[in-house]
């Protein structure tokens, strides 16, 4: 395994994080197909979840919010793919396990307990996707640190906003 490490395999570096029980949240990817696979996932749970947000709010600031995560999150995922598919870089096309489990905790849910618990998965999720994005701003590949750039200022401000209304839900 000592090999594999030190050749920087990511399927050497998944194992060993399986096998010592961490997670890989923990450290954000940065080799190129991971960081995909990671920004292609976040982004499309962020709309699947606004999705089902304007389905079930009645909140306008929720509304707001879903709305809002739908077109910069369907935006940056479309820039994503391209550039996924002019590397040739492998684009998930449906949610992994993890993703589908916390979008399915919102299902049932409705009113206020609803707005409350999309909220905070959002502020989670932003959390984490600004960890993601600040890792692969110096990313080896220009066009992928590029895109970390850009996409970063964007998810920093769905951070903020979600910060806000998580906030905002609570009084």
């Amino acid at each position: 395994m000592y090999r594999l490490i030190q050749r920087g395999s990511f399927a050497a570096i998944v194992l060993a994080a399986v096998l010592s029980g961490t997670t890989l949240a923990a450290v954000p990817p940065t080799e190129a197909t991971a960081f995909v696979s990671s920004a292609a996932q976040a982004g499309s749970m962020e709309v699947a979840a606004a999705r089902q947000a304007l389905e079930v709010s009645k909140n306008d600031a929720v509304l707001s919010f879903a709305s809002r995560m739908i077109t910069d999150h369907e935006k940056a995922h479309a820039e994503l793919m391209q550039l996924a598919a002019a590397k040739r870089i492998p684009f998930p096309a449906a949610l992994d396990a993890a993703h589908a489990s916390a979008l399915e905790a919102l299902r049932g849910k409705k009113g206020k307990s609803f707005d409350t618990a999309y909220a905070r998965q959002m502020v989670r999720d932003h959390a984490q996707a600004v960890e993601l994005f600040q890792a692969n701003v110096t990313h080896p590949d220009g066009e992928l640190a590029a895109f970390a750039a850009r996409t970063l200022a964007v998810v920093q401000e769905h951070k903020r906003l979600a910060d806000n209304l998580a906030a905002n839900l609570g009084k």
